[in-house]
C-alpha cells in the first residue's frame, strides 16, 4: 500500500484579509502592555510572603525544639530503633499469641549464632 506522503501537509493559504487581519490583531495586543510597576509590586509582594512565611517556620521550629516533648523521647527510647540508631540490640523473648492464647515458646539450638529456631508449646 503506498502513501502519497506530499499530499498530506499541504500548504495552506490564509482565507482573504485573513493576514492582515492577524497582524492588526498582534499591533491592538502589543500596544496594551502591562506597566512595568505592576511587575514590580507583584515582585515586592511574593518576597514579603516568602519572607513572612520563613519567619513563621523559624518562630514554630523553635517552639517545637525548645519544649520537651514525652512523646518524642519515648519514641527515640524505643528499643525498635535500636539497630538503626547504632545502639547495641538487647535480646528479648519472643512472645507468641495463638486463637488469643498466649503459648510458650522454646528456643532450639543451632550452630550458627546468627539463626534462631523456634518450637511452640
Amino acid at each position: 500500500m503506498s502513501i502519497d506522503r506530499h499530499g498530506l501537509f499541504e500548504q495552506l493559504d490564509p482565507p482573504p484579509g485573513g493576514a492582515d487581519a492577524f497582524r492588526r490583531r498582534l499591533d491592538v495586543a502589543g500596544s496594551k502592555r502591562r506597566a512595568p510597576g505592576r511587575y514590580f509590586v507583584v515582585a515586592v509582594s511574593a518576597a514579603a510572603l516568602v519572607a513572612v512565611a520563613a519567619v513563621a517556620l523559624l518562630i514554630r521550629g523553635e517552639r517545637i525544639a525548645g519544649s520537651d516533648s514525652e512523646h518524642g523521647v519515648a519514641l527515640y527510647d524505643a528499643p525498635q530503633f535500636d539497630r538503626l540508631l547504632g545502639r547495641p540490640l538487647e535480646r528479648t523473648e519472643p512472645r507468641v499469641i495463638l486463637n488469643d492464647r498466649r503459648v510458650r515458646v522454646a528456643e532450639i539450638p543451632t550452630e550458627r549464632g546468627n539463626v534462631r529456631i523456634y518450637r511452640l508449646e
